[in-house]
């Protein structure tokens, strides 16, 4: 913060700014720390394979027994969308049933690195570690 605020015409100030000058100047205080490194072709062609078979999959989610086919097909790098408006009605026990649910979701797909996020009160969006959102 130091260089946004400093006198013009101090040398001093300027020597040591033109040492510590980053690449991108152009994006003031928001430009990277760190140099984009160059990418590999044949990585950037796998990715696009994997690209290629993700399919967004909607279910409705409605016990615990749903919980399998959500960590699967998340294991499969697809996208869900769950509807939770028939646990999300108001009775306490479809609420303590709905959260029990979601965490027992949110523990299966740990080690996968998946993210959980609430769309609003009628839908849930489980994505794979790649999804970034």
């Amino acid at each position: 913060m130091r260089f946004l605020f400093r006198r013009k015409g101090n040398k001093e100030d300027e020597s040591n700014e033109q040492e510590t000058s980053r690449p991108y100047s152009g994006l003031g205080i928001f430009s990277p720390l760190i140099k984009p490194s160059d990418s590999d072709p044949a990585h950037e062609c796998r990715r696009l394979a994997e690209l290629e078979s993700i399919f967004i999959k909607s279910k409705r989610l409605e016990s615990l027994e749903d919980v399998p086919y959500v960590v699967n097909q998340v294991r499969d790098g697809n996208i869900i969308l769950l509807d939770i408006s028939s646990l999300n009605v108001g009775k306490e026990q479809s609420q303590l049933e709905l959260k029990r649910i979601i965490e027992r979701i949110r523990g299966q797909t740990r080690s996968l690195n998946a993210d959980i996020a609430l769309i609003n009160d009628e839908c849930v969006i489980v994505t794979p570690s790649f999804v970034r959102f």
